[in-house]
């Protein structure tokens, strides 16, 4: 027979429920500014590339690690990841894919 009262539940977290419950409403609100911010730099860049016949890759590449930040924001509000996303952790990197 396994003890399994020894055994620390998924469940319970390090911080109350209701301080928990705080941090998912704040990264849902920074998660929806990020969002609205790639959506307006998706703009800027069509935009640009409409001006220039090219892409601008660095805002490019930001808008890679705004899409994966608001993607990390959704993560912790579900429950799939328990790390903070920033300001409490790090800001996202992406490496761009090779073409």
């Amino acid at each position: 027979m396994s003890d399994t009262s020894s055994a620390p539940s998924e469940v319970t977290a390090q911080e109350p429920l209701w301080l928990r419950f705080i941090y998912m409403i704040a990264y849902a609100l920074l998660a929806h500014v990020a969002f609205s911010l790639a959506l307006f730099l998706g703009v800027v860049q069509l935009v640009v590339i409409l001006a220039t016949k090219e892409k601008n890759e660095e805002l490019r590449n930001f808008s890679r690690n705004l899409v994966q930040y608001v993607g990390e924001c959704l993560s912790f509000v579900i429950f799939a990841r328990e790390e903070k996303p920033f300001p409490f952790g790090k800001f996202p990197v992406v490496t761009p894919p090779q073409e």
